[in-house]
């Protein structure tokens, strides 16, 4: 093949293996000659050569019974997109329950199936005490939890930032009472948010004017059931903080089935940015969380960590979009 090309040998074996590394138009010469030689690369004998599976293994949590959320789809179209741009593979392991098992992310590793990992929002992660001195630094990066203190790097959105820039949206409309649909019990998202509403009112001076009515996962039937203890309430606040989009979608279905009407008697806002909220009725006041960024930045952390060029625990923060819209 280099002799059909013109190129070196050595070019020739870097544009099929990684083709990253060389330019545009080398890549494009190799390629169009190695598919009419019929050439197929052989990536288990490449990997076993170079000591390497340029795999990364993405851990993604889900509670029983539902499918992987839409905010960790983008994520992973984010991970995905960035990998094919440094010539990665990207393997998938759903995790019930949120339980991401560091052993898991170990043997992985340690087997050569994959030479890095991307755990996502992992509950009590906790690395085994079997790991070996050369295992200190991990190429592993955890997507929506701050990690750092546990010795992973971080890709986090500012969540409190979010909610911050709801509930000043909420006060400038006029509304001095507040009710919260929080989501699952023990989860790292549903504190920082709550906690993240809870200050921002007391900020404002209005500590004492909100109530929390748990929710659940964060799916549409739990913003229904919250709903209904919303509806029963003897004084019911005038506006709603939903911690998901999903929450606020089943809720806002749910007390306009009542007669209620959005925002006239409730005002009603959200988080995440789904695709959809800019199509319920009313559109949802929301908060656009950057996943897309967010899959890519942790993949351009895990290169950072594989090349040395990060040696101690980052963390990177974004910035999300608050967008008012009818709802609210």
């Amino acid at each position: 093949m280099a002799e059909k090309t013109g190129l070196n040998v050595s070019t020739v074996s870097r544009a099929l293996s990684r083709p990253e590394r060389v330019n545009g138009a080398t890549r494009q010469l190799v390629q169009k000659v190695a598919m009419e030689a019929g050439y197929t690369a052989n990536i288990m004998a490449r990997n076993l050569s170079r000591g390497t599976s340029d795999t990364i293994l993405v851990l993604a949590p889900s509670f029983s019974g539902q499918a992987i959320s839409q905010v960790f789809t983008q994520i992973l179209l984010g991970i995905c997109e960035e990998a094919e741009k440094l010539g990665q593979s990207v393997m998938l392991k759903q995790c019930l329950n949120q339980k991401i098992s560091a052993n898991d992310v170990l043997h992985y590793l340690r087997t050569g199936l994959a030479d890095s990992a991307l755990v996502v929002a992992a509950e009590n992660w906790v690395l085994p005490r079997d790991k070996k001195p050369d295992e200190k630094h991990l190429p592993v990066v955890s997507i929506m939890k701050d990690l750092t203190a546990d010795g992973l790097t971080s890709v986090i959105t500012k969540e409190a930032d979010g909610f911050a820039s709801v509930v000043d949206h909420l006060i400038h409309q006029g509304h001095r009472s507040f009710a919260y649909i929080a989501g699952p019990n023990n989860i790292t998202h549903e504190e920082i948010r709550y906690r993240a509403v809870r200050n921002r009112l007391a900020m404002h001076g209005y500590a004492n004017c909100l109530i929390r009515l748990e929710g659940g996962p964060f799916d549409m039937p739990s913003g229904t059931e919250a709903a209904q203890h919303f509806l029963n309430l003897r004084e019911r606040p005038k506006a709603v903080i939903c911690c998901s989009d999903a929450l606020a979608l089943g809720f806002l279905h749910a007390v306009q089935n009542q007669g209620l009407k959005v925002p006239q008697d409730v005002a009603v806002t959200g988080y995440d940015g789904m695709d959809y909220t800019a199509f319920t009725t009313p559109a949802l006041t929301t908060v656009i969380q950057p996943n897309v960024e967010i899959g890519r930045a942790a993949v351009q952390a895990l290169r950072d960590l594989k090349c040395g060029c990060v040696t101690t625990p980052q963390l990177l923060a974004l910035s999300p979009t608050f967008i008012a819209r009818q709802s609210s």
